[in-house]
């Protein structure tokens, strides 16, 4: 599930949150959803076993936020390194690229 922080709450207004993800607080300490939201629908965050606050608070209070990095698996690493990248077009094609596309235009 993912949340937008709305306008009214004046921090992070308009950021989208994926609440599967574990954030990690300026201090280090992570945040996970607890899967419940206050009353106006704000989810509701938590770290260790303090007590649950809302997501523009703990944004406010200990942010930015930023997602734990995920490990890089072997198997990715594998699928990453054996993509076929196409390669770039030389600056001489490319530039017969525009020369074409402004003959087209005219």
């Amino acid at each position: 599930m993912t949340v937008i922080v709305p306008e009214k709450a004046g921090v992070a207004a308009g950021f989208e949150f994926d609440l599967s993800l574990t954030w990690i607080d300026t201090y280090g300490a992570r945040w996970t959803w607890t899967g419940e939201t206050d009353s106006t629908g704000m989810a509701l965050m938590q770290t260790g076993d303090d007590t649950p606050e809302r997501l523009s608070n703990v944004y406010w209070t200990y942010g930015p936020l930023i997602p734990v990095p995920v490990k890089i698996t072997p198997a990715v690493r594998r699928a990453v390194l054996a993509a076929q990248v196409k390669p770039a077009p030389s600056p001489r094609k490319f530039a017969a690229f525009l020369r074409r596309r402004r003959d087209v235009s005219a």
